[in-house]
């Protein structure tokens, strides 16, 4: 595991000089203290029912959510690589245009997708299936699906209203969908000789769709992990942070809130500011290095319908939600920003950044010890300054990120359960 990190052994050693944190080191790191306050979410009424999540557990591993019946959520969302993939751009219908990020600890984000482009949690689940490059589906398709199977009607008319009749294919295609830049396309013209009665029907069965899914990746919680050990230790008043971490691993957490800067956005419980950033990294093969990034992702949330204060959302005046979106500016400062990626369970996700960029931690710490050429598109955030730390220091910062890998999920989440309804 250390190896595939770029890490050296000494990340796993217990032997070394006694690291003895500052009390301006111990301020930053208990900082990161875990939160396991799950977040709410208005937006889903049923983000935290357990029916909801059985069948939205049933329905991220469905491969009959494809246009192929090939592929599902975990085909680019595999539980045993921590649910990322182990490629730079995922392969379903077709090739993705981003690294696949972890939905690990998602529950806790504040924006989805590298971009930003949704907002909500069930957003992220229904995008793919309507991607021509991911599930290839269409949302006509994905209701005639749960039409078509006795024990997803039954799951989901237990959790929202009965499922209406479709069996009409003249009023509710077997597949059709709005196809915004293309209305020649068959699925757009096929959705737009729909009433907007039917097609607002076909609209609430997905977006509840979406919905359960977004029930059960609310479940994928990793976190105890060694560093949230040596942070109790810190609590206590140890400045030493007991034993849980190897000196390297200690060694490199100081330099991650010292002279490193790390936490300035990796910061929190998450270890992310959940905001959007200019890194300047390289090119990376098979993507749009010249992408705005996010910039792009406020525009397609501003036109995204499964908004958080969009028509579908559960509690679209909350004012949690508005006062989110309402801060939601749109400035040449956003060109080519992503977002901050959460550093818990960093382990098998490679390789890392948006565009699958780098292989290992220790070449994506190397990163920003280098800092050796601009950005594409934008400007490099101003604070980041090549560091010119030594190999032992950046192999130092890759063992405290190794550090915080947290306890294994139940195993009963890693599988698609035998069926949407709870036993």
């Amino acid at each position: 595991m250390l190896s595939a990190c770029g890490s050296s052994s000494d990340t796993a050693d217990k032997t070394g000089p006694a690291v003895v944190f500052s009390e301006l080191q111990m301020d930053r790191l208990l900082r990161h203290s875990k939160d396991e306050l799950v977040p709410v979410d208005p937006s889903n009424i049923h983000a935290d029912d357990e029916a909801a999540a059985q069948m939205g557990q049933f329905l991220f591993f469905d491969t009959q959510l494809s246009g192929s019946g090939e592929f599902s959520c975990d085909t680019c969302h595999q539980p045993e690589n921590g649910f990322a993939d182990t490629v730079p751009l995922s392969e379903a219908v077709g090739i993705t245009d981003r690294n696949t990020p972890t939905i690990l600890n998602t529950v806790y984000n504040r924006w989805f997708y590298w971009d930003g482009r949704c907002d909500t949690h069930w957003c992220q689940a229904l995008s793919p299936l309507e991607a021509t490059n991911e599930h290839g589906t269409n949302r006509l398709a994905v209701a005639h699906r749960i039409q078509r199977s006795d024990e997803l009607t039954e799951a989901y008319s237990l959790l929202f209203d009965d499922l209406p009749d479709l069996s009409d294919t003249d009023r509710f295609p077997l597949n059709a969908m709005p196809v915004e830049d293309n209305e020649d396309d068959p699925l757009h013209r096929a959705w737009s000789d729909m009433t907007p009665e039917d097609q607002d029907t076909i609209n609430i069965i997905f977006s509840n769709i979406g919905k359960t899914i977004a029930a059960y990746e609310r479940k994928l919680i990793r976190l105890d992990s060694p560093f949230d050990e040596m942070v109790l230790e810190l609590e206590a008043g140890n400045n030493t942070g007991g034993d849980a971490l190897s000196p390297s691993a200690k060694r490199g957490a100081q330099l991650f809130v010292g002279e490193g800067m790390c936490w300035t956005c990796h910061s929190g419980p998450t270890f992310t500011n959940k905001e959007f950033h200019n890194i300047a990294l390289p090119d990376s093969d098979d993507i749009d290095n010249a992408s705005l990034g996010r910039y792009d992702g406020i525009q397609s949330l501003r036109d995204n319908m499964w908004r958080s204060d969009g028509l579908y959302s559960d509690s679209p005046e909350n004012p949690a939600i508005i006062e989110k979106v309402s801060h939601l500016v749109l400035g040449p400062e956003q060109v080519g920003q992503f977002k901050t990626p959460s550093l818990r369970n960093l382990v098998k996700t490679a390789p890392y950044m948006h565009g699958g960029h780098f292989p290992t931690l220790f070449e994506a710490v190397d990163h920003y010890n280098k800092m050796d050429a601009p950005p594409r598109v934008g400007h490099r955030e101003e604070f980041l300054l090549p560091l010119f730390w030594s190999e032992e220091q950046v192999r130092d910062v890759v063992a405290m990120l190794v550090a915080l890998e947290g306890e294994p999920l139940d195993a009963s989440l890693m599988e698609a359960p035998s069926s949407p309804l709870l036993p």
